[in-house]
């Protein structure tokens, strides 16, 4: 009879199963805690433009004033 060996599998790992596998948990979590921080940030510069006052220039700036101003001559 023939005896029956147990087989070798052979694992081919492509770039994908290397990847996952080298995953760290800890720079996962750090990678985590950076990109909400910069969603947070994005967040609160628009916030802030939002909250501040909007000042319109009133329809005579540029203009002169309506009060009259005194010249005097100088003679030299």
């Amino acid at each position: 009879m023939h005896k029956l060996e147990p087989s070798m599998k052979t694992h081919t790992a492509n770039t994908y199963d290397l990847i996952v596998e080298s995953e760290d948990k800890n720079r996962t979590a750090l990678e985590t805690v950076i990109y909400v921080l910069f969603i947070l940030s994005a967040v609160v510069s628009i916030l802030q433009f939002l909250v501040q006052p909007i000042v319109v220039p009133s329809h005579t700036a540029g203009f002169v004033s309506a009060q009259t101003g005194t010249v005097t001559n100088y003679n030299i």
